[in-house]
């Protein structure tokens, strides 16, 4: 039988996803608040210069998603603190 009871061996293993995707780093922080100011910016810039509905829905939904992750980030930080 290849499987024991206990911790695993010691050594670096690698994180899973979901540490990579929780926003508690200051990095989402900044990295949300960019995604929100340049997509939403972006996407109404693109929508005044005639450019195609989906290009411009494309960009917006990008600062959307930014300003997902800055609520979210903003959400666990409260709860930790």
């Amino acid at each position: 039988m290849t499987h024991s009871a206990g911790p695993p061996p010691p050594g670096r293993r690698r994180p899973n996803l979901w540490h990579w995707l929780s926003p508690r780093g200051s990095r989402a922080f900044v990295l949300g608040v960019s995604m929100a100011v340049g997509g939403l910016a972006g996407g109404v810039r693109a929508a005044m210069a005639g450019e195609g509905i989906w290009k411009s829905a494309g960009i917006f939904g990008v600062g959307v998603l930014g300003v997902v992750l800055t609520v979210a980030w903003i959400v666990m930080y409260a709860r930790e603190r």
